[in-house]
């Protein structure tokens, strides 16, 4: 076989008609090119650690036959030390996986609540934001303990910065254990170790105590005053429902109608909703069907109990309406705030331990015994009964009054 050039491809080189044909170069021994029916292309072929590898270099016309020849050269080289090219452009392409890569593969892989998704998104641009073009590679532990400690200022809002430094390392610590567990080269972690570490090394880690804020009974009728106060009846609502409920602010406001049987006066919470992913059902109390019975009337064109813009896709709270209210009131809280007096409302109205657990959608794995106890909802009602019964004595209301 002849020097495969331009001249011996238009005289000698044709198309078959069906499968491939290979023409091997006689002076570079490893260099040719592969003809189909459709496409000519210049390839390598060498065995490589006992195993006959066969390369593709480009097609013809992308490449003439003196370049591919001298790229054939390259890659035989390479070959001929025992190291597969692909291989090497596999692990090339590994060591330099950016930051952005690692978290999008991550979140591509991982069954996330669209909610942990935002977080995720959020947390690293605002914090990490600059890194995320950077090979995950490249991250050292100084880096991660210079970003700790320049989180950790006060922000406009008043906070300190130390939840926010902890939630950003966090965030990157799962990504970086993540990368270690999915990438290998040479059957090795491309992160031998995190550097997230660092700061439990050097015990930087902030020390977040547990809120416990809540509205004080004496405060509640105030609070209410505020409530009504609003213009807006979707959050008055919607307010009223987390405190009547103790729901979480995520899994009030996704509820869909589909959920809510107001027949049978239960409410389901979604599996893919609930924060611990455990369905939650919960029995609805006169008031609170009387108020989505008057919600139903006020949406009927959307399929979310608290719709957003357009009634397309449910609402999103935001913290101007509670420091409207603060304003209003003089009494701060949070939305979390709302289901940490319904728990603590239950826990004194002496509601028992695993129907507290079943009312708030507590799940405990180190609680063996909860495992064989099953709360249904119809033994949870008499309670939700007597904390929305309480509530109302507090407010001073009747159920027609609150609605009104």
């Amino acid at each position: 076989m002849p020097r495969i050039s331009q001249k011996f491809i238009d005289r000698k080189v044709r198309r078959p008609d069906y499968g491939q044909v290979i023409y091997r170069d006689d002076e570079l021994i490893g260099f040719g090119l592969r003809v189909t029916r459709g496409s000519i292309s210049y390839i390598v072929e060498c065995r490589v650690n006992g195993i006959n590898r066969r390369i593709t270099i480009g097609p013809h016309g992308r490449f003439d036959p003196d370049t591919a020849r001298e790229e054939a050269k390259k890659l035989l080289a390479t070959m001929t030390r025992g190291k597969d090219p692909r291989e090497e452009e596999a692990k090339d392409k590994l060591s330099l996986i950016t930051l952005a890569e690692v978290l999008e593969d991550y979140l591509a892989t991982r069954s996330l609540r669209p909610n942990s998704v935002r977080t995720f998104r959020n947390v690293t641009r605002r914090c990490i934001g600059d890194w995320l073009p950077v090979p995950i590679v490249n991250i050292t532990k100084e880096m991660v303990e210079t970003r700790h400690r320049e989180l950790t200022r006060p922000s406009r809002m008043g906070t300190s910065g130390k939840a926010q430094a902890n939630v950003a390392m966090e965030c990157l610590c799962t990504l970086i254990n993540f990368a270690m567990n999915k990438y290998e080269i040479d059957d090795k972690p491309i992160i031998q170790k995190n550097p997230v570490d660092r700061l439990s090394q050097i015990r930087a880690w902030h020390v977040i105590p547990r809120r416990q804020t809540l509205i004080p009974e004496h405060k509640l009728p105030a609070w209410y005053q505020a409530v009504i106060s609003l213009k807006d009846t979707k959050v008055r609502d919607y307010l009223l429902f987390l405190l009547f409920t103790g729901l979480r602010r995520t899994e009030a406001a996704t509820l869909k109608w589909e959920d809510v049987d107001l027949e049978g006066k239960v409410l389901t919470i979604r599996s893919e909703v609930a924060k611990n992913h455990h369905e939650h059902r919960l029995p609805l109390t006169e008031f609170l069907c009387a108020l989505l019975t008057q919600r139903k009337s006020k949406t009927e064109d959307s399929e979310y109990v608290f719709p957003g813009r357009g009634n397309k896709h449910h609402m999103v709270d935001s913290d101007h309406v509670y420091h409207g209210m603060v304003a209003s009131s003089g009494i701060k809280f949070t939305p979390h705030d709302l289901r940490r007096t319904f728990s603590t409302t239950a826990e004194m109205l002496e509601v028992p331990h695993y129907a507290l657990k079943k009312l708030a959608n507590h799940v405990s794995r180190q609680d063996v015994t909860s495992g064989y106890i099953v709360v249904t909802v119809e033994r949870i009602r008499i309670y939700m009964d007597r904390i929305s019964d309480h509530f109302l004595k507090v407010l001073g209301v009747h159920v027609t009054d609150l609605l009104s």
